[in-house]
């Protein structure tokens, strides 16, 4: 009998103890081999994810764990940045999320956009305000990913039904810092409480680790998903006037019946989308945004920063032609030469034009210049929209007595930018030529 009654309290505690192994695994492997230990294609390269600190692999790991995925319902294989190609350090995984809503080529006009975890709200702003498709690109690198992935679910579920309908997201990320859980996966949107967001206190992996942000491979990647032939490249927190897709193809259609002979001259083209700043409100219209503008409440972009970057000819004479409400058309046709060789316009253009340089980071600053620059060496005209815009969202900025000071952490990567630019430069002057008219910023 005491055999007996010996033999099964060592059952008990031989079960108990087999229950908290099984529990242990479930509560720490299961969820790695779910979520936190992703699949290694074979163009990734683990070394530099799995050397990060306890505290990024624990950070991950819960966020990664706090809410339910479930496959996507897309296909998906990695590819390559559009310039850099095979040589690229990144990874991209195009429509990742994809719109609900199928666009033909000809049908609209993509706005093509980018951003990392903490400015995906802005997305939902633009969806609301743009008629076409959206493309997004998102900056992924290790538990980014699962930050991203839970704000954009959120949005589609709580933000305008316009984001679910019409915006496709894309996933980029450098091969040696992987997504830190499986990128075939997205939350599962049944889960989502709009009164509850879960990483509102999170703070990104590439903000905490001092990442440099690859804007180009961004705007690359969200132009060349776009889903329609004319594309608007822009920043994701710029937010476009009332209407601009309709009437922008309503001045193509025009131009191709022969309406508009001046631009239809001017080829090779793409169209500029004049941008302000505003001090609280958004403008939908041109008057609206002529009022602020009278009243100093607006301003063009960059005006107290960057004085020359997006002040565009005849700026004044645009500010006092109110064109025709409902109706696009040109302002001006101009080149981007002397003294407007600085200029970084927006603009709207086909998938054709030439792509970004991905070699620039958006620390460095000039990331654009030297595809501007490519479009003069091509002798592209600048066409001026009339009535159409783009305002930042509201504040406008102004130069800070303390900014060098302020800036100082990012000198090496503007010096490494310079020797980048330098270098592109030659390599179009090998290619190109020398150019008078085309000055060097």
């Amino acid at each position: 009998m005491v055999w007996t009654r010996a033999w099964r309290r060592w059952q008990r505690w031989a079960c108990i103890g087999a229950a908290m192994v099984v529990g242990a695994w479930l509560l720490l492997a299961a969820p790695c081999a779910l979520l936190a230990c992703p699949p290694q294609d074979s163009e990734e390269v683990p070394s530099a994810t799995t050397d990060k600190s306890n505290e990024h692999d624990d950070a991950a790991r819960l966020l990664c764990t706090a809410f339910s995925f479930v496959p996507t319902s897309q296909q998906h294989e990695l590819r390559t940045s559009p310039q850099l190609g095979e040589k690229s350090p990144y990874s991209v995984a195009y429509d990742w999320v994809a719109a609900a809503r199928s666009f033909t080529a000809n049908e609209s006009v993509t706005y093509t956009t980018h951003t990392t975890p903490e400015m995906i709200s802005h997305v939902g702003a633009l969806a609301a305000r743009w008629t076409g498709p959206l493309s997004v690109a998102l900056f992924v690198p290790y538990s980014d990913f699962c930050l991203a992935a839970a704000r954009v679910a959120f949005l589609r579920v709580c933000g305008p039904p316009d984001v679910k309908e019409r915006v496709s997201w894309h996933l980029f990320w450098p091969r040696d810092t992987p997504p830190a859980a499986d990128w075939h996966l997205v939350v599962d949107e049944n889960t989502i409480d709009c009164d509850t967001d879960k990483t509102s206190s999170v703070r990104g992996f590439r903000t905490t680790e001092g990442l440099p942000y690859p804007v180009n491979v961004a705007r690359n990647v969200a132009r060349s998903a776009a889903p329609t032939w004319y594309v608007l490249p822009s920043d994701v927190e710029l937010y476009p006037s009332q209407g601009l897709v309709e009437q922008f193809l309503g001045l193509i259609q025009r131009i191709n019946s022969g309406k508009e002979r001046r631009v239809a001259e001017a080829s090779p083209r793409v169209f500029v989308v004049p941008v302000f700043e505003v001090a609280a409100v958004v403008p939908f219209s041109k008057e609206e945004l002529v009022q602020q503008y009278q009243q100093n409440d607006a301003v063009y972009f960059h005006r107290h920063v960057c004085a020359h970057c997006q002040r565009f000819p005849a700026l004044s004479d645009w500010i006092r032609q109110p064109g025709t409400p409902g109706i696009l058309k040109a302002f001006s046709v101009v080149k981007r030469q002397f003294p407007y060789h600085r200029w970084e316009p927006i603009y709207i253009c086909t998938k054709a034009e030439p792509l970004y340089d991905e070699r620039l980071t958006w620390e460095g600053l000039q990331d654009k210049m030297t595809q501007m620059h490519e479009l003069c060496l091509r002798e592209y005209s600048m066409v001026i929209l009339d009535t159409a815009f783009l305002v930042h969202a509201p504040g406008i900025k102004r130069r800070n007595k303390n900014k060098a000071k302020d800036d100082v952490w990012r000198d090496p990567f503007v010096a490494k930018n310079a020797k980048i630019y330098d270098e592109i430069m030659e390599e179009m002057q090998k290619k190109f030529g020398p150019s008078e008219k085309c000055r060097r910023h």
